[in-house]
């Protein structure tokens, strides 16, 4: 008789032989484990020296794959089977740039948006304030509050078993306090759907002839997959009016998670840009992974259609000390977008990243200033009576 299957076997990755991971490494796992080869906290001399050796060895090893990536990958991404309208390689000169300072940014025909939160959270209450600011360099232009409170059960002087069961069951369902859980779709909207949806509409409703400049991407997971009906139909429509009607728009990503695209980036010279791909395959991939009921996923899948193609993604680089940066805009503006982008990240030669929204971030982070919002939370608890009962130990800690 065969031996009875483990019904979690395959639910654990293969174990890997050491000698498959020394090469990352850069020496033997064993040596590693060996504590008798741990430096003392001390020993400065020893870890400076191998810090900029090993510095010095990644910088030259990644500029010889740069070369290689210029000469044989670069050329190949307007070639590419299914690439969108404009692909390819682009140089940028300077006098580019001062038509784009001088008529497109320094005039205040760019409107950028940028959001916050800040949020408190107890077993007996949850506090998000959302703010969102809109910025052109010819000032401010509106900044938005929007706060939400939650508890987990709110009744009306009901049975007190009742009550009682009924804040057992919602806090057994709900993520640790100060963690995200997929599963709570609740706090995911709070800090991200909402805000998302906040920073477009304000955008949308300000800059109606201007270009817009956001952070992200235009279409956000968050609000491409939300389950709520009411949201995801306001924000479809939302989405819609921007992509496929305003069209003027750049978003500009700070920590992308498409080490290949930002691979390809890195091997650009200053005031370089690659136009790559769409938006499609990505937004397919989320709809895959986040499963809609057949009514919501239907309506979902018919925007994904109408807007994925329409949506290109790029990446540029402005200046030879800068990372590159990933940017999306709508295929038919999409030259002038990563000019637009470029022109401005040029201002701030170090970080090589949009200054109109750095702008908006930091107002957002004066007038929603997290401290100041958990000082006025704390008062309020003060004043009940219970300063510090409810408090998590991060908050009370000095």
């Amino acid at each position: 008789m065969s031996k009875a299957k483990d019904p979690e076997e395959n639910n654990y990755p293969a174990a890997s032989n050491s000698d498959s991971v020394a090469p990352h490494l850069g020496e033997p796992l064993e040596e590693i484990l060996d504590f008798a080869t741990w430096r003392k906290g001390d020993d400065l001399g020893q870890t400076y020296a191998r810090l900029e050796q090993e510095v010095q060895e990644g910088i030259a090893q990644e500029e010889r794959v740069n070369q290689e990536i210029r000469q044989r990958v670069l050329p190949l991404v307007r070639a590419r089977l299914n690439a969108p309208k404009g692909a390819g390689h682009y140089k940028v000169s300077p006098a580019q740039l001062k038509w784009v300072h001088a008529n497109m940014l320094l005039n205040g025909a760019t409107i950028a948006a940028d959001g916050t939160i800040a949020a408190h959270e107890t077993m007996l209450l949850t506090i998000a304030q959302i703010g969102v600011c809109a910025v052109s360099y010819s000032g401010s232009l509106g900044e938005f509050r929007r706060q939400l409170f939650r508890r987990d059960v709110r009744l009306d002087g009901g049975n007190p078993a009742d009550e009682m069961v009924a804040v057992l069951e919602a806090r057994q369902s709900r993520a640790a306090l100060g963690y995200e859980d997929a599963h709570d779709e609740l706090n995911q909207l709070i800090r991200r759907g909402l805000m998302a949806y906040g920073e477009r509409t304000a955008l949308l409703e300000i800059g109606a002839d201007k270009w817009l400049m956001g952070h992200g991407t235009p279409v956000p997971r968050e609000l491409l997959t939300v389950s709520l009906r009411l949201m995801l139909t306001r924000s479809l429509a939302l989405l819609r009016e921007l992509v496929l009607g305003h069209r003027k728009f750049v978003f500009v990503a700070s920590e992308p998670r498409e080490l290949l695209i930002k691979t390809l980036g890195d091997s650009l010279g200053p005031l370089q840009f690659l136009i790559v791909d769409t938006l499609y395959e990505q937004m397919n991939g989320w709809i895959e992974e986040n499963k809609l009921s057949r009514e919501l996923g239907r309506q979902v899948r018919q925007f994904v259609e109408e807007v994925g193609p329409q949506v290109v993604r790029g990446v540029y680089r402005a200046s030879a000390s800068s990372p590159a940066h990933i940017f999306y805009a709508h295929v038919d503006h999409a030259q002038e977008a990563a000019l637009l982008a470029m022109a401005d990240s040029t201002l701030q030669e170090h970080r090589g990243f949009p200054m109109l929204l750095d702008i908006a971030d930091n107002l957002c982070r004066v007038n929603f200033e997290p401290a100041s919002f958990r000082a006025i939370v704390q008062q309020s608890y003060a004043k009940s009576g219970q300063p510090f009962r409810y408090l998590m130990e991060r908050e009370t800690r000095r």
